[in-house]
């Protein structure tokens, strides 16, 4: 599917009436989109597979927000994304929560969670940890582990 597609598949009555969807506004839309989450690419008619990991994963994102949504799961939001995209995205997912969005992202990549205001360690299926803002990397990564870490 192009990047227009992708991007706007969650808000169809915003692009038009009746089922009918103008190709006008979902351009639009998409562009918008496009410039917010800094994709780069030629024109929204691209087929989201033509574009880097990277960019793939900011149409995803832009996917998530063109609804404006409450409350934002992520899950490994940055897999297999270039360190500045996963910069960019992370400080994207900052931006809307400071904005009021709830966010609650679903990672075992340390980098994903350093955004978040608390970390729930779970082990087995049980919450094995809670921690707040400021935790250690060994911490968490023994918790994760199913380990304490007495120092």
């Amino acid at each position: 599917m192009s990047i227009a597609d992708n991007t706007t598949m969650t808000i169809p009555e915003r692009l038009g009436t009746a089922g009918f969807l103008s190709t006008r506004r979902r351009d639009a839309v998409a562009n918008t989109l496009i410039d917010a989450l800094a994709i780069k690419t030629p024109g929204p008619d691209l087929p989201v597979s033509g574009l880097s990991g990277g960019n793939q994963q900011k149409v995803v994102m832009a996917r998530a927000l063109a609804n404006d949504p409450k409350v934002l799961v992520l899950i490994t939001p940055t897999a297999g994304v270039d360190v500045r995209s996963k910069e960019f995205l992370l400080d994207k997912v900052d931006q809307v929560a400071t904005a009021g969005t709830g966010v609650i992202v679903a990672s075992d990549e340390l980098d994903d969670l350093r955004i978040c205001d608390r970390v729930l360690v779970v082990f087995q299926g049980r919450i094995v940890a809670e921690l707040p803002s400021g935790w250690r990397d060994h911490d968490v990564v023994a918790a994760m582990e199913g380990l304490t870490v007495d120092a």
